[in-house]
């Protein structure tokens, strides 16, 4: 009989989420996220110059990069910002 095991992930506001591997867990961004959350947002982290919250891949931390080029809402200097910012922290290559 196979035994059925079930996972649930929490993904913080900001886009952080704690992922489980069969040799522990990572802290990872997952997804761009509330970029405003004063705990783990991007953008709060960046002012804060907190050490940066790795990416869960290459692919998602393009996609927030892309997702940054086009928001609306940010003036030119600081999506400038962030997009360095996206841009050097670093992403989990294999998971």
């Amino acid at each position: 009989m196979t035994e059925l095991s079930s996972q649930i992930t929490f993904v913080r506001p900001g886009g952080v989420a704690t992922q489980i591997f069969a040799d522990g867990a990572e802290t990872m961004r997952i997804c761009l996220g509330y970029l405003h959350d004063p705990d783990d947002g991007v953008l709060a982290e960046m002012k804060a110059r907190h050490d940066p919250v790795p990416w869960q891949s290459a692919e998602v931390r393009d996609e927030a990069i892309r997702a940054v080029e086009i928001r609306v809402d940010l003036d030119d200097e600081t999506r400038a910002q962030l997009l360095e910012w996206i841009t050097a922290t670093p992403y989990f290559e294999d998971i």
